[in-house]
Order: structure tokens, then C-alpha cells, then sequence
């Protein structure tokens, strides 16, 4: 079953949601981005589709991505 991958980095002064082929938002905080790639992903995991999400962190590390079902 195919998957979608999101990501929250940090971009300069602000933070923004990533993906395949995209980049939007421009977020103050990185809670604030956080909260809508949540909303975004219940859209795929609402129709059963997995979502890999990885949050970068303040000090910029990545860690692994999370598993949402």
C-alpha cells in the first residue's frame, strides 16, 4: 500500500510543511506547523492511508519519522 510522507522544517525564520513535490506554509512556531500537518494527515489516515511524519527540531536535527495509521 502506497504511503504519504510529510515533514515540518525550518526554513529560514519560519516553519513550513513539505512533501513529494511540495512545500507550503509559513509558520511562526514550530507547534504551529506541527498542528496542521496533524490536520492534513487525518485527511490520508482517514481513508486508511499511512502517513510517515518527521518533525525537525529546534536545534535542526531530524529525527526518524513516526508511523500515523
Amino acid at each position: 500500500m502506497a504511503e504519504v510522507h510529510y515533514g515540518v522544517v525550518r526554513v529560514g525564520n519560519y516553519w513550513s510543511i513539505v512533501g513529494e513535490h511540495l512545500r507550503f506554509g509559513h509558520y511562526a512556531t514550530q507547534h504551529q506547523a506541527t498542528e496542521a500537518v496533524s490536520r492534513l494527515a487525518e485527511q490520508s489516515t482517514g481513508v486508511g492511508m499511512p502517513v510517515l511524519l518527521a518533525v525537525q527540531e529546534e536545534d535542526f536535527t531530524l529525527p526518524p519519522p513516526t508511523l500515523l495509521s
